[in-house]
C-alpha cells in the first residue's frame, strides 16, 4: 500500500508515537500491508515556526529509527531499496506566516528530505490563492518558489491551491504535479475536487491523483462508505486515468470518517470490493501502491 497523505506526525509530536498509537496510522498497523509506503504531511496552519517544521522532520526520523518496522525515504528509489515493511515520507503543506521560509529554505528542506510541497492550505497566502476563495493565482513570489522547487526536481502538491493557481503552476514546463488527497469534482461538487480537465492535465503530465477518505470530499454529507469512494474511481478511470490513481486518505487530518474505511489497515476494504467488481489485478495495484510508487521512482 502507498498511502500519500495523513496528518498523524503533528498528532504524535504532542502525544505519543508512531509505532503503536491510538490515532489513524501507526507503523505497527502499516506493516499488516507486508510493505506500506506512507508520506507523512507537515500540515502548517500559522503556528509553526521554521524550526518546529525541521524538529518534526527529525521526529519522523527519529521514530523511524527507534523501529525495526520502518525506515525513512526520500523517493521511489529509496523505497524500493527499503527492508523494513514500512517506508516513511514527509511533505509540507502550507506556509502559515512565514511566506519567505519556502523561498529561503527550499535547498535545507530538500537536504532534510522533503520531496514533496503544497503552496497553501485552503485560504491565500502571499504565494498563492487558496480553494477557500479560489479565485486568486500565484504571486510572483509564489513563481519564484516553483521555479527553486522545478531546479530542484521537487513535487509541487495541489489539492489546496486555486483554480487559477493551478493553471498558473502547469506552465511551468518540467515541474512535478500531483494531488495528493482529492476527488472527483463531478463526483462530488466541493473545491477541494478537481476537475476533469485538472485531473487530465495531471494524468498527461504523468502525475497521480490521491483518492481522500473524507466523506465531505466523497458524497458531501458527514458520512460515506467503499461503495461512494469508488464512484470517484469509476469517474476518473472512464477519463482514461486508470494508472494515475492512488491513496490520500487524509487520516488523522478529517473531522469525519468513512463507516468502513476509517483508519490505515482497513484500505483492504476498498482493494477487496474492487476485486468483487471484476477490477484487474494491474489497476487494483496501480491504486493501492504502484501509481504512486512509479512516480516517486521517476
Amino acid at each position: 500500500m502507498f498511502d500519500a497523505h495523513c496528518d498523524t506526525l503533528l498528532k504524535v509530536a504532542e502525544n505519543g508515537n508512531l509505532y503503536c498509537n491510538n490515532y489513524d496510522v501507526d507503523f505497527k498497523r502499516l506493516s499488516t500491508y507486508g510493505n506500506a509506503t506512507q508520506i507523512f504531511e507537515i500540515f502548517n496552519s500559522g503556528n509553526l515556526k521554521i524550526a518546529d517544521i525541521f524538529s518534526l522532520i527529525e521526529l519522523l526520523k527519529s521514530e523511524c529509527d527507534k523501529s525495526d518496522l520502518a525506515t525513512f525515504c526520500v523517493d521511489g528509489d529509496d523505497v524500493a531499496k527499503c527492508k523494513t515493511p514500512v517506508s516513511a515520507l514527509v511533505s509540507l503543506e502550507g506556509i502559515g506566516n512565514t511566506p519567505d521560509f519556502f523561498y529561503e529554505h527550499i535547498d535545507k528542506l530538500y537536504k532534510a528530505g522533503v520531496r514533496t510541497l503544497s503552496l497553501t492550505w485552503n485560504n491565500d497566502n502571499p504565494l498563492c490563492g487558496g480553494v477557500e476563495n479560489n479565485s486568486a493565482g500565484l504571486t510572483n513570489m509564489g513563481k519564484d518558489v516553483l521555479e527553486r522547487m522545478r531546479t530542484f526536481g521537487m513535487v509541487l502538491d495541489i489539492s489546496h491551491i486555486s483554480d487559477s493557481g493551478f493553471y498558473n503552476a502547469i506552465e511551468f514546463d518540467g515541474l512535478k504535479i500531483i494531488a495528493t488527497h482529492s476527488n472527483s469534482r463531478t463526483v462530488c461538487r466541493h473545491n477541494r475536487n478537481i476537475t476533469d480537465e485538472q485531473f487530465e492535465i495531471i494524468c498527461a503530465k504523468g502525475g497521480v491523483v490521491g483518492l481522500n477518505t473524507y466523506p465531505l470530499f466523497i458524497n458531501g454529507t458527514d458520512t460515506a462508505c467503499v461503495v461512494d469512494l469508488i464512484r470517484h474511481i469509476e469517474h476518473f478511470c472512464s477519463l482514461g486515468g486508470e494508472f494515475n490513481i492512488g491513496l490520500g486518505a487524509d487520516f488523522d487530518g478529517i473531522e469525519y470518517k468513512m463507516k468502513d474505511i476509517d483508519s490505515c489497515e482497513k484500505m483492504n476494504i476498498l482493494f477487496d470490493e474492487l476485486a468483487k467488481m471484476n477490477y484487474s489485478e494491474q489497476i487494483i495495484r496501480g491504486i493501492c501502491c504502484e501509481n504512486f510508487l512509479n512516480f516517486y521512482k521517476k
